[in-house]
């Protein structure tokens, strides 16, 4: 069965989902060897507006992109991509789906965002003063260079990293000197409430309509990952780091007058997907008992000790080292351990976990005989580079063997509950929206009355994305007034 309409570049996505941002002009001169009036070109580098443009030049333009895709869709007809599945089952149902998300909008209220602009700036000019007291001068502090002066020439801190110029300022060297010194951690703090004011609070006011409506553009064809992301504004890297930025959130509200905002997220879904995979009994029985798994790894990894919250917040990322396959030097600099330490909880998250050693070994060595790693959807992410003879490449490329089938397996999943969920919204016509995908989570909008409804259908739809498994997925509930206090 081909598809009641076609999208030529999600197929070109779905091959080389490595390439960034494919354009029909790329594909025009890599398939065709034909180069493309460009919109630059047309418009005299965006000087003019399109409909500025002469009508022979607009013509000819817009008949060229015309004419590729046509030509695009041709060579995709004779090759058979259009009957691919993934292409019909998730990528091109989930069109719709997205095209009723940003037409729907994300209702945000600006006053509360005002009212943390404020409050951003007090904690600046706070911040400000007393770097100014510490050091006994005023300086730029947005500038690396005047920084620079300041910490290793007037304070003499110790320098870590160096560049072409002089020694680096950037995050990870603040992060390393501000153990032992507090001016490190303000400049930090300043230079992250100076990008949340900026970033983020500047720029929702300036896309909020006056009806308190925000539009996002989701892109299908962008990541490495199958994931989507937003642009204009990115609702899915509003951040959540700390109080203030988590205030940011506040302002995320329901349009509807006096009621809720909904959000469900998928738990610990990679882990669960690294069970599944890996056909491992400790896992599997885990979740079928439905145990909290990084409670459980630091269990094993910490036998005969109370597991407290930092214990587990070793062993989660312990459980995630296995899924992104970081260095052991890479997961004893996240969570401040030695490298002595992060190769000793490795191993026994191995010896706790035998079948998954076993599963990633058997899944590099399947990437170097066929080239390539799969989804459970049968999604193929061609790794040719498995066999190089540089051991950096091939490092490289035995890390993206074994994340990418639980990444995309990931991104996915949460695909799929979209396509569901707006069927089921549409078949029994709601007026609650699906208004945003963060990560593993959708956001709904909830209309009075039908919030009982859509909590008990929509978590069912979720958690049974996946079925015939020995575990399922989870799915949790978070309702309230605002999207920070439904998180």
């Amino acid at each position: 069965m081909v598809a009641k309409y076609y999208d030529t570049l999600l197929w070109e996505y779905i091959k080389n989902p490595w390439v960034r941002w494919l354009s029909l002009d790329k594909l025009a001169n890599k398939e065709f060897d034909y180069d493309m009036i460009s919109y630059d070109e047309i418009t005299n580098k965006k000087k003019l507006n399109f409909k500025d443009v002469d009508l022979e030049s607009a013509a000819i333009y817009s008949w060229e992109d015309v004419y590729i895709t046509n030509l695009l869709y041709t060579k995709h007809l004779k090759e058979k991509t259009t009957e691919d599945k993934i292409l019909i089952d998730i990528e091109i149902p989930l069109i719709k789906v997205l095209q009723k998300m940003e037409i729907d909008w994300v209702f945000i209220e600006a006053d509360r965002l005002k009212w943390i602009w404020l409050l951003l700036e007090n904690e600046i000019n706070r911040l400000e003063k007393s770097i100014f007291e510490e050091v006994e001068e005023e300086f730029n502090i947005k500038s690396p260079k005047q920084v620079w002066v300041i910490l290793f020439e007037k304070l003499t801190l110790p320098k870590w990293k160096k560049t072409k110029t002089w020694y680096s300022v950037n995050a990870d060297v603040l992060w390393e000197l501000a153990h032992e010194y507090p001016i490190a951690q303000k400049i930090i703090d300043y230079r992250h409430y100076t990008k949340l004011q900026s970033t983020y609070i500047e720029w929702l006011l300036e896309l909020i309509d006056n009806n308190w409506l925000v539009h996002t553009s989701y892109n299908v064809a962008v990541t490495a990952t199958w994931r989507l992301s937003s642009t204009s504004p990115n609702l899915q890297n509003i951040p959540s780091s700390d109080w203030i930025a988590w205030e940011i959130r506040d302002a995320f509200i329901s349009r509807f007058k006096w009621w809720r905002i909904i959000a469900i997220d998928y738990s610990q879904v990679e882990v669960r997907l690294l069970a599944l995979m890996s056909w491992d009994g400790w896992l599997i029985n885990a979740f079928k008992k439905w145990l909290d798994i990084h409670h459980k790894t630091a269990e094993f990894i910490f036998p005969w000790e109370t597991i407290t919250s930092s214990k587990r917040k070793i062993a989660k990322a312990v459980n995630f080292w296995v899924i992104y396959w970081i260095s052991w030097f890479g997961l004893s600099k996240m969570i401040w351990i030695s490298v002595k330490e992060a190769n000793l909880y490795i191993n026994k998250f191995y010896e706790s976990y035998p079948k998954v050693k076993e599963f990633l070994e058997n899944t590099i060595k399947s990437c170097e005989e066929k080239q390539y790693v799969e989804t459970l959807f049968w999604r193929k992410r061609y790794i040719k580079w498995i066999n190089d003879s540089n051991k950096i490449i091939k490092s490289s490329a035995e890390r993206e063997a074994i994340n990418m089938p639980i990444q995309w397996t990931s991104a996915d999943i949460i695909k799929l509950a979209m396509i569901k969920v707006y069927n089921f919204l549409k078949q029994w016509n709601y007026k609650s929206k699906l208004i945003m995908q963060v990560h593993d989570e959708l956001v709904f909008d909830t209309y009075p009355w039908e919030e009982t409804i859509i909590k008990k259908n929509i978590q069912n739809i979720m958690e049974n994305i996946l079925v015939n498994k020995k575990i399922k997925l989870k799915a949790d509930i978070w309702e309230w007034k605002t999207w920070k206090e439904a998180k």
